[in-house]
């Protein structure tokens, strides 16, 4: 219903007003009542109308006054003056204030229900249009969303300066300025392969969403496969309590799934946000150790250093290299992602002490990265002949391992080559995958209830993953795949058949024809009416 407030000093007239119309009748609701500017404010606030009726001339506070004061709280209240002066200068102000009528004294009842009624029209009208316009935007999120957390990238990869990334940080709501700053890196998955649909990792996200909401001193990134970022700000000397605070509560989220593993990383504190990307260097590092220890731990950059510093003792003398775990590299290369080859490298050489000044240990090293190489690509499906092409015999490896540099650059390279093999496989599958997400939307686009997580259940794949790979291999994000098959179905339909538009809207998926409608014209710039009595040729220009 919408409700009318009554400021008005005459009390006859206030009255008749008042008990002069059946309110409910037709649709309005009476939110209350004064004699006068002063008193109907305060009752105003907390009645919050929807119409404001009110006499011009009253004691204390005028209705001018008190339309003004009324406006500038409740912006979208709409005012409706009556009054006994015919003044063209009470006319002149109050149409400045923003008054939506003006009625002369005497006022009949039907006078004014009629005049109320249009306003009533309009205000339901105004209501439908914002509401419509705040499910767009709700729709448009995921983008919106995704380019959020594309920031984190762009954040510690210190390629723009301080203003633009503030400015950037701004674009979305976000307030990057602090004197201190540190990253934690950390991933939480489900007993399942990370890339397949699991209610745990989909509600594990949801709870640290509410977990970090309205938080100044920490963002959160989700970074997809990778996991996610955490950018923690704050002072000087409250930066290492922040920091095990934050390690703490995502101990505590993950370790509230029994079937959930999971392992982060904690870069070093740095005192300007120019500085991050030595922080993620340090977090990196220790994220990287993942591959190598034991999960459900996070591990600060200090403690990754103490662990190479407690090998580095360690002899070729009476080692026994059989007993080095042969699940170090498949695991990477199963899990791992190029920009992370770089860290995993320099953490499997350190972890190996100084016995990699060793001409034989390295040979031991790179033969080990070799072989398991050739065993990850081969199980993909390659065939031999393709895969020594690509990465050559054991021979080719033999020049790389006459110094520690070499050794690096080749086992990064190997590493690179093998993972960009995984994501071609893997793009493959992400065909046949989209192909069956794709003939799902256009099976079940009419529900209205059809959404990211549905179609990501029904291919089998997490939320998250499915986003990314649709979004990348498509070109578009969901919402906005969705919105372009529905609204491709209304114009076939409008061209078509003789349908009215609500049953059209209904037929594609949206139950609310005013939504269709307003949805309809927001994309195409045209109402659907006027698409089928030909302006599909506007949309087309």
């Amino acid at each position: 219903m919408v409700k009318i407030f009554l400021a008005e000093d005459e009390k006859i007239v206030r009255e008749g007003i008042k008990n002069g119309i059946a309110w409910e009748k037709y649709g309005f609701e009476f939110a209350g009542e004064a004699p006068d500017g002063e008193l109907a404010y305060p009752m105003i606030l907390k009645s919050k109308p929807d119409i404001l009726l009110t006499d011009i001339r009253m004691p204390f506070m005028d209705g001018l006054e008190l339309a003004e004061m009324a406006k500038r709280a409740l912006p979208d209240i709409h005012i409706m003056f009556f009054s006994g002066y015919d003044d063209f200068e009470y006319a002149k102000r109050a149409i400045k204030i923003g008054a939506a009528d003006y009625l002369l004294k005497p006022v009949s009842s039907s006078q004014l229900l009629e005049a109320l009624e249009r306003m009533s029209e309009t205000i339901m009208q105004e209501k439908s249009e914002k509401g419509y316009k705040q499910e767009f935007l709700k729709q448009q999120e995921e983008r919106k969303q995704m380019d959020r957390d594309r920031l984190f990238d762009i954040i510690v990869s210190g390629k723009l300066g301080l203003s633009e990334l503030l400015r950037k940080g701004q674009e979305h709501n976000l307030s990057l300025s602090a004197p201190m700053y540190n990253l934690i890196l950390f991933q939480a998955k489900g007993a399942e392969s990370q890339d397949q649909y699991s209610d745990e990792n989909v509600l594990f996200d949801k709870r640290l969403k509410e977990e970090l909401e309205g938080r100044a001193d920490i963002i959160g990134f989700n970074r997809l496969s990778e996991g996610y970022g955490f950018l923690i700000m704050g002072e000087e000397s409250d930066m290492e309590r922040k920091v095990t605070y934050y390690s703490e509560i995502l101990i505590r989220l993950a370790e509230s799934f029994p079937e959930m593993e999971y392992f982060g990383g904690i870069g070093t504190p740095v005192c300007r946000l120019s500085e991050i990307r030595t922080s993620f260097k340090a977090a990196s590092r220790a994220y990287a150790c993942r591959y190598m220890l034991d999960r459900n731990q996070i591990l600060t950059a200090e403690a990754a250093v103490r662990i190479h510093n407690d090998t580095g003792s360690i002899s070729l003398e009476g080692i026994d290299i059989t007993k080095l775990s042969r699940d170090i590299i498949p695991n990477f290369l199963k899990n791992g992602s190029v920009p992370e080859v770089k860290y995993f490298v320099e953490e499997y050489m350190e972890a190996c002490g100084n016995n990699i000044n060793s001409l034989i240990f390295r040979q031991y090293i790179l033969m080990d990265v070799y072989l398991a190489v050739i065993g990850f690509v081969s199980q993909l499906g390659f065939e031999p002949e393709q895969v020594l092409k690509e990465f050559g015999d054991a021979k080719t490896m033999q020049p790389c391992v006459n110094s520690m540099e070499s050794a690096v650059k080749y086992t990064r390279e190997i590493l690179a080559k093998a993972i960009g093999f995984r994501t071609t496989c893997s793009q493959k599958k992400y065909r046949l995958v989209l192909e069956k997400a794709v003939d799902y939307i256009a099976a079940h686009y009419q529900d209205e209830d059809i959404s990211l997580n549905a179609v990501a259940s029904a291919v089998n794949i997490s939320p998250n993953h499915f986003s990314t790979i649709f979004s990348q291999e498509m070109e578009i994000t969901f919402v906005e795949y969705l919105t372009k098959v529905r609204m491709d179905a209304a114009r076939e339909l409008l061209l078509k058949t003789d349908l009215r538009t609500s049953e059209i809207g209904y037929q594609v998926g949206y139950k609310d024809p005013h939504y269709f409608s307003y949805l309809f014209k927001k994309i195409h710039g045209i109402t659907p009416k006027a698409f089928r009595s030909g302006g599909e040729n506007e949309v087309q220009k």
